[in-house]
């Protein structure tokens, strides 16, 4: 692995364990919640996550997307779950979502370990952005760490309304 595939697993492996965190902290009951006026919760946030690196990372560097089926309609960008927060049937378990995380944790750190020195400077032949890969694997992991912000606040706000119950 080169220098600069090396410094981008282990910032892979920090912004994705961060996220796991966040996730873990939520007690169930919270996992498809969402306060008024707001568009997503935990669930989609954490979903969410695995999205962005097969779009911006996986899919430009391989050529295709590794998603399950309906993930990307269920956690794409333009998706909004807010009609359906109270409604956990239609959403993966934790457990699902932590799995996908784990693994595509351990797919990043195995395509960065492969990739022949200079290739992370290339453009991507499948994306039409200009974007480097690096550029593109930074961007996904930076928009990740910000999901990992609301995944925070809604933390905050359930433990506040929990104290306010009481």
């Amino acid at each position: 692995m080169t220098e600069n595939a090396s410094q981008l697993a282990e910032l892979a492996r920090q912004v994705r364990g961060d996220t796991l965190k966040f996730l873990a902290a939520a007690p169930d009951k919270w996992l498809t919640w969402a306060p008024e006026g707001t568009s997503n919760h935990f669930l989609w946030h954490a979903g969410h996550a695995v999205w962005l690196q097969d779009v911006l990372f996986i899919e430009p560097l391989t050529g295709k997307s590794e998603l399950p089926a309906g993930w990307a309609e269920t956690f794409g960008m333009d998706c909004r779950p807010v009609k359906l927060t109270n409604e956990s049937s239609g959403w993966p378990k934790r457990t699902e979502i932590e799995r996908r995380l784990r693994q595509q944790l351990a797919r990043v750190v195995e395509l960065l370990a492969k990739l022949p020195t200079g290739k992370l400077a290339v453009n991507a032949a499948s994306s039409s952005s200009s974007r480097s890969l690096v550029s593109s694997a930074i961007h996904a992991w930076h928009d990740e760490a910000k999901h990992q912000g609301e995944m925070y606040l809604l933390l905050k706000l359930q433990r506040a309304r929990a104290e306010a119950a009481r």
